[in-house]
Parts: structure tokens; sequence; C-alpha cells
């Protein structure tokens, strides 16, 4: 068995509101990994973690779930967790043993009950806290206006690190802020995808947000905020400590955007656990 430092593991919960597609994001992290061959789905009672008869029968998930795969060297140790209120004991149970807490908010329906109690409790605990905006393939999807309610109900160091440029049926295209990328995935739930420089409107948003993501990180590296007016723009890779700390420190809660079933912007998120 192979041994990891304490430094290479990410022990964490996924948890949120019920039907927000925790488990789905799990089973999508198994598949990009390779831990699975194929993405099992919860119509069908295949996904990984929800394996009891009751989950597969009530189509939901009823008891926290370890879930385990490896990511650019990382150990990945994932609680998958219920949201329906009848059972969310067992995502407030994982908050107290978790590294730090991967909210995830349906891109449709926004922000519930069961955001709020996680939210909560993640705090209460004083861990980390990142944010995922899931099945952003969905009709009806209105990014922008749910993160705006993110920043309004959680503060305002909700910071997207990756935006949908074609979000609806169809999404597979996310701006990515940190590498100044366009990422277009395949959405044959391989989670592959491919990378261009962002150009003409998008490279203006990414230079905007740069600015804004360097106020949040000057505090914990202010040789970052003296590179970035020096060079006009940082790497991700100089980014790279900055933005570590301050999610450490809360002074940044990034928000992240995928859509689980077709396994689009997942790869890049365990991109962000494993890095920051």
């Amino acid at each position: 068995m192979k041994t990891y430092q304490a430094g290479d593991i990410r022990n964490f919960a996924i948890v949120g509101h019920a039907s927000s597609g925790k488990t789905m994001l799990s089973e999508a992290m198994l598949a990009c990994s390779g831990a699975i061959n194929r993405m099992g789905s919860i119509a069908a009672g295949s996904t990984v973690s929800d394996y009891h008869d009751s989950e597969r029968a009530r189509k939901i998930s009823t008891h926290a779930s370890l879930l385990h795969t490896e990511w650019l060297g990382k150990k990945f140790n994932i609680i998958d967790t219920p949201g329906y209120l009848d059972f969310i004991s067992e995502g407030l149970g994982a908050l107290r043993v978790g590294d730090f807490a991967l909210v995830v908010v349906h891109a449709q329906h926004g922000i519930g009950v069961g955001t709020d109690q996680v939210w909560k409790y993640a705090t209460h605990y004083d861990i980390p806290k990142m944010i995922v905006v899931n099945a952003l393939d969905k009709e009806n999807t209105n990014f922008e206006g749910l993160l705006a309610q993110l920043q309004s109900r959680f503060g305002s160091h909700v910071f997207p690190l990756s935006i949908p440029i074609n979000a609806g049926p169809g999404f597979n295209q996310v701006l990515d802020v940190l590498r100044s990328e366009v990422i277009t995935y395949q959405t044959d739930g391989s989670g592959k995808f491919t990378e261009a420089p962002a150009s003409g409107a998008l490279a203006e948003r990414v230079n905007s947000l740069h600015k804004q993501l360097i106020e949040y990180t000057a505090e914990a590296d202010d040789a970052l905020l003296e590179k970035f007016f020096a060079q006009g723009s940082l790497s991700e890779e100089e980014l790279r400590s900055g933005v570590h700390t301050a999610i450490q420190k809360q002074n940044l809660i990034p928000v992240l955007a995928t859509a689980a079933e077709s396994n689009v912007g997942v790869a890049r998120l365990m991109d962000i656990i494993a890095k920051y």
C-alpha cells in the first residue's frame, strides 16, 4: 500500500442541500481519476457511494460514504453526505473530521436550508470552504445571479475561480480565472478537456478578476502585489502560494462551475483541491 505524507492527503466532506448533485460529483471525481472506468447514475442505483439498499430504493443518500482516490499525487479521502434534512446529521458529523467543506449548490435551485446549515457548521468548526455551483447543464440557470446571492449571503470573499461560458443544455466550456484559459470539456463523462488562451472580452474579464484576486491574496503575500504591479499579471504558479494561504485563512472562498452528470469542470476542481 502506498504511503502518503500528511501534506499530500486531502480529507473533505461534500455537503449541501438535498439533490444538489453531491453524489454525482463524487462519482465524477472517481471517474476522472480512473478509480472507476465509467460513471454510474442515481436513476440506475449504480453510483459507488449510494451502495445501501435503502439509498438505491429511495434514489437519495441516507448515509455518509467514505471514498478515496488519487489526483496529482495527492490522496483524496472524500466523504459524500446526504442533504435531506432527515439525514443531514450525517453531513454535519462529517464536517467534524474534514479538513475543509466542499459546499455544493444546484445552479437551478440555488441556496437552500441545507446550504445554510452546513455553512453554519463549517464556520463553527472553523474549516475552510469551497463552493461548487453544479448542474450548469440544466435549463434556466443564472450563474451570475447565483454568484451575487452567494456573495450577499456568505460574504464578498466568495470569488469565482471558474465561470461557465455556455451554461444550459450542452454546457461544456468554462473560463478558468487562474490560468486565463477557456477550457472545453468532452461531454461523454470522461472529464477530458482541451485548453486555449482567453481572448477578447473573456481575456478582459480574467484580467479584471485577477486584480480582485490579488487584493484577496495580498494580505497573505505582499510580494505578490508588488509583482502584479510590475508585470501587470501573474501566472498560476505565482498565485499559488498566496491563494493557498488565503483559502486556509478564509480570506478567499473559491467558487467553481461544474456539471457533474456530464463530468464538466470536475477535473479542474480536483486540480484546485490538490494544489490549494
